[in-house]
């Protein structure tokens, strides 16, 4: 559905998106409580990723909320993994929604906590990490991913010190 612009303007308009974000915070939170359904996690992940990429193109919803949910659930579901696609795909995600705030309006939205954004900041610099090392078959596959994560990193760094750090540490 979010491959075509027109898919994407349709899941803006009709609020549709809300719906794919909660269906996959409930799939990641499944995930995490040992129930793997990782073919529709990143099912839902796709098209998320198609839409934010995308999100010049049509009336983009104003719903912080939202996103910022997703991003404690993207926080939550990577923390433990060593999953390189699972890691890749989710800073991707994040990455495209650190384009739509800052590290101060994150720590100022109810339920957001700094041990929150600490996981973000380690999921951010694990994925960065993985640029220039010997590449793996997976980590090659993920290229287009990392190249996600590298170009948003260069727009909001520097809103987002904690991230900066960890990346730099």
């Amino acid at each position: 559905m979010t491959l075509e612009i027109e898919g994407c303007k349709l899941l803006a308009s009709s609020g549709g998106y809300k719906a794919v974000v909660d269906c996959l915070i409930k799939l990641i939170k499944q995930n995490r409580h040992g129930v793997e359904d990782n073919d529709c996690v990143f099912l839902a992940c796709d098209t998320i990723l198609n839409f934010l990429l995308k999100r010049e193109r049509f009336p983009f919803p104003e719903d912080e909320s939202t996103f910022f949910n997703l991003l404690k659930a993207l926080a939550l579901w990577t923390e433990k993994t060593n999953d390189q696609s699972i890691v890749m795909m989710a800073s991707s995600i994040c990455s495209l929604i650190f384009d739509l705030t800052s590290e101060n309006d994150l720590l100022n939205h109810p339920g957001f906590s700094i041990s929150c954004l600490d996981s973000l900041s380690r999921l951010v610099a694990r994925s960065l990490a993985s640029w220039g090392q010997g590449m793996s078959d997976v980590a090659k596959a993920d290229m287009d991913l990392l190249e996600i994560v590298t170009a948003g990193y260069s727009r909001w760094a520097d809103r987002f010190p904690q991230i900066r750090k960890a990346v730099e540490e």
